[in-house]
């Protein structure tokens, strides 16, 4: 496959995750494709994290928060690292900063994918759903826009066919999910059980 020229970014990065995030490849031009651009999508994302850990730890769990920086950590950088492998493989070394540098920006994006579903899943249950069904429904529609734009963003950065690209997308998907693993046996799988909730009390003081 011949790789085509890339523009010049235009660093206009909410506008470039809006046109991902709906289907057009031209939202990649908005992105640098270098190291230092997938350094600075790490950025924000890395001061958000101490952030968090710190004020966890603060609360007097020190175990939780290094728990909670240990898995946001590999739920960051594991994406890149696998992709990483196929580059090597398939020539598309040139292209992993790219890729690599639109999944970061991208966390922003599924956030917002979710809030948006959030409230037509709630639709369902005045229809007569079950509540049980419409976060089910809440979920599966999540997680299938999820695959999708892994799909789409493997496909387009690293230039590559739809085949490779539903490979990329299962392997960086799953292989994220079994190195999540790492961090429980790190600190203890009662410990990440608690995780949550140590986050929930801390979201809401008062209570």
């Amino acid at each position: 496959m011949t790789e085509p020229a890339r523009p010049k970014p235009n660093g206009r990065l909410t506008l470039g995750l809006l046109l991902i995030g709906t289907g057009r490849p031209a939202g990649f031009a908005q992105f640098g494709a270098t190291r230092d651009a997938f350094l600075a999508s790490l950025a924000p994302w890395l001061g958000l994290l101490i952030v968090l850990s710190g004020t966890i730890a603060w609360a007097g769990k020190p175990i939780v928060a290094l728990a909670f920086f240990l898995v946001t950590i590999c739920n960051l950088l594991a994406p890149a690292v696998i992709a990483d492998a196929f580059c090597r493989l398939w020539q598309r070394r040139e292209n992993w900063a790219l890729y690599a540098n639109v999944l970061n920006c991208s966390q922003w994006l599924m956030v917002a994918a979710f809030l948006l579903l959030l409230p037509l899943a709630s639709l369902t249950v005045p229809l007569g759903a079950s509540l049980q069904t419409a976060t089910w429904l809440l979920m599966a529609s999540w997680a299938g826009y999820v695959i999708w734009f892994h799909w789409f963003a493997a496909r387009h950065a690293l230039n590559i066919s739809r085949g490779r690209a539903a490979i990329v997308m299962l392997t960086v998907i799953f292989g994220t999910g079994i190195l999540l693993q790492i961090p429980s046996l790190l600190v203890g799988k009662s410990t990440l059980d608690r995780l949550g909730n140590s986050i929930d009390k801390l979201a809401r003081p008062s209570e």
